[in-house]
């Protein structure tokens, strides 16, 4: 049982930190294509985000 929790909790920690993350880049991604002329992609490509994590992205844009 004490081995669980410890799991349990870095499963809940590693999650919060992915959503942080998410949500500071889209914040990134939000002010760079409100401060120039750049498309999406163009945005991400300058932010270095991986291809298979755009479509993500771009569905939160969408929600903005």
């Amino acid at each position: 049982m004490t081995e669980v929790l410890p799991q349990f909790i870095q499963v809940k920690i590693d999650r919060a930190k992915k959503e942080t993350a998410e949500e500071v880049t889209k914040d990134y991604l939000l002010n760079i294509l409100n401060t120039t002329n750049l498309t999406p992609d163009k945005a991400m490509d300058l932010l270095g985000i991986p291809a298979a994590d755009r479509p993500m992205y771009k569905e939160l844009l969408k929600n903005k």
